[in-house]
């Protein structure tokens, strides 16, 4: 049985302390480790870290694990490789790392100290793998068999060289229905889910390139995202996957949609979408993203229009115009929104200036 390792205090090369030697899961140091975190050459099939993130996750962590077990990556040699598990809790109060830590899958545990969040909990991922790629998975998925083998092909096809991220074909599990196939970012830089609540009938079984990945189940190549910064654990949960995408974009990086890595995903099962916090994230981080990185009247005009819409709701109200009862138009709520973004707005404006500063490679421009 893999022991779980606090991640309170890293080791002093930055690397978490290895668990038990005898589990396929320790994590060896960098330097025992040739070309740790770098690209391989698209020829290559790269070795790859899964980190399933866990909150409170008990009812799903089994499932989860379950189907990780058959998951494997053929290399040029017809050789079958077999993934690094982890499991990223963040400081769970149910049993969760209980069940994880007894899974027969011996995944390696590493549980953070405080909840850091989803995006915490990435970041400490991409710092962290000694592996080319690591796939984001929630818990609340189970993957399809072969879906690990079609999420890397792209990277190992004429072409890979250039794409930084793929992203899964995510389907509800009660349903059938998509749920995300990309994400797609709107003028006013709220993300969209492509696809949602259509019928998986064939329209979007193509490849192609899409604004951003799905953070849901999404597989990245760590040399990328370290060299952008990494999820930035600020935004602690939504548009984290949406802002690093947004990054790599600018750095010259394709997103990439893959049709036949399935996953089916039991939507919205550790947060409501109609709560408070949701609100409160969603409407946060979509302006924090707007300010690092769009346009600055973009992200100007997108705050004022928060600000303005927040003050006439009470006209509104006052006059007997209807206002939706969800979390998004409290006015209390906005307020708050506004208030994170205007005590934020230094630490932001010098991100900005790292995100504004990316380019493309010089032999990637026309």
């Amino acid at each position: 049985m893999t022991q779980p390792e606090s991640a309170g205090a890293p080791a002093p090369d930055g690397v978490p302390k290895p668990g038990d030697s005898a589990n396929r899961d320790t994590v060896a140091r960098p330097d025992t480790v040739p070309g740790a975190g770098e690209s391989p050459s698209p020829a290559e099939v790269p070795r790859v870290t899964i980190a399933v993130i866990t909150w409170n996750g008990a009812r799903f962590i089994d499932r989860c694990l379950d189907a990780l077990a058959s998951q494997r990556v053929t290399d040029n040699r017809g050789r079958q490789i077999e993934p690094e598990i982890w499991v990223i809790d963040n400081a769970s109060t149910d049993n969760t790392t209980a069940l994880a830590a007894a899974h027969p899958l011996q995944p390696r545990l590493v549980c953070l100290d405080t909840n850091r969040g989803f995006a915490g909990a990435a970041d400490f991922a991409i710092r962290h793998a000694q592996t080319p790629f690591v796939v984001v998975l929630n818990q609340d998925t189970v993957v399809a068999p072969g879906w690990l083998a079609a999420l890397m092909r792209p990277f190992a096809e004429p072409g890979g060289e250039r794409i930084a991220a793929t992203t899964s074909k995510v389907v509800f599990a009660d349903s059938g229905l998509l749920n995300n196939t990309g994400v797609l970012i709107g003028p006013d830089g709220y993300g969209r889910d492509r696809g949602f609540g259509e019928p998986d009938d064939g329209r979007y079984d193509t490849d192609r390139d899409v604004p951003a990945f799905s953070g849901t189940a999404a597989a990245i190549r760590v040399s990328a995202a370290r060299a952008v910064g990494s999820f930035d654990p600020d935004f602690f949960l939504y548009y984290e996957d949406t802002e690093l995408s947004w990054r790599l974009r600018r750095a010259g990086w394709a997103i990439r949609y893959v049709p036949e890595a399935v996953v089916r995903h039991e939507h919205a099962a550790s947060t409501d979408p109609r709560s408070p916090m949701f609100a409160f994230y969603n409407e946060r981080n979509r302006l924090w993203m707007l300010i690092t990185c769009a346009p600055i009247w973009r992200a100007g005009w997108e705050f004022l229009r928060f600000l303005a819409i927040t003050l006439l709701l009470p006209l509104r109200r006052l006059i007997g115009m209807s206002v939706p009862a969800t979390p998004n138009f409290s006015v209390r709520l906005r307020l708050r929104v506004a208030a994170g973004v205007l005590t934020a707005l230094p630490a932001l404006l010098r991100k900005r200036r790292h995100v504004r500063a990316l380019r493309p490679p010089r032999e990637a421009r026309p």
